[in-house]
């Protein structure tokens, strides 16, 4: 894996853990009804990557297995949506 893959996984996995679990998305050309659709696949292809199934977790560490599990879907999750140019709403203040 390349130092620049590390380092962009790395940030994105950062970000992730600090933001929402659910993030609107908005995309600059794309219909606004679109976005779920690119979601979905991407949430499908998050969870593919990750592969965590509850029967396979530890039942000491379930949990937390659970936890990180959801840690990292969402940062797939945000990377994907990011590469079909999509970018987070900023919640309103």
């Amino acid at each position: 894996m390349s130092a620049r893959l590390v380092v962009c996984l790395s940030l994105v996995l950062a970000v992730a853990a600090c933001s929402a679990a659910s993030v609107p998305w908005q995309h600059p050309s794309a219909p606004k009804d679109q976005w779920r659709s690119d979601y979905n696949g991407c949430r499908r292809w998050a969870d593919d990557q990750v592969g965590y199934s509850e029967s396979q977790a530890d039942s000491n560490f379930r949990d937390y297995d659970r936890t990180q599990a959801k840690r990292r879907i969402n940062a797939y999750v945000d990377m994907c949506m990011r590469d079909r140019g999509y970018v987070p709403l900023r919640a309103s203040r």
